[in-house]
């Protein structure tokens, strides 16, 4: 039952209602096998991706503890850079208000530290 191979001619009608049922069978497993040949190697490609780049996490990590252990970083820098932020999100708060008052005028100024 090689249907794949199969010679036919599809210019006859086909004679009988058993015909007909074994045609539509011979199409509904021939896609049915090719959507889930498909599905199988989709399946298999994405084991090899798990394989091969599952242990790609740890070894960032660990060149991140090594970064960290030859370059220390000082708190003051974080610090200060969190300081940065609160006050350029305090000053554009302080002047969206002072926009939707009246005469309200706004100011910023740069204060640097030695």
């Amino acid at each position: 039952m090689n249907f794949l191979l199969e010679a036919k001619d599809y210019t006859q009608p086909l004679d009988s209602f058993g015909e007909k049922l074994a045609e539509g069978g011979k199409m509904l497993l021939l896609g049915m096998l090719t959507v889930f040949s498909v599905l199988i190697i989709l399946w298999i490609t994405l084991v090899l991706f798990k394989v091969v780049f599952h242990d790609l996490p740890a070894r960032k990590q660990r060149v991140k503890e090594i970064k960290d252990e030859t370059a220390p970083v000082s708190q003051e820098t974080v610090v200060s850079q969190d300081d940065e932020i609160i006050a350029v999100i305090a000053a554009a708060i302080a002047m969206a208000e002072s926009e939707c008052g009246g005469n309200k005028q706004f100011r910023v100024v740069s204060f640097n530290r030695k």
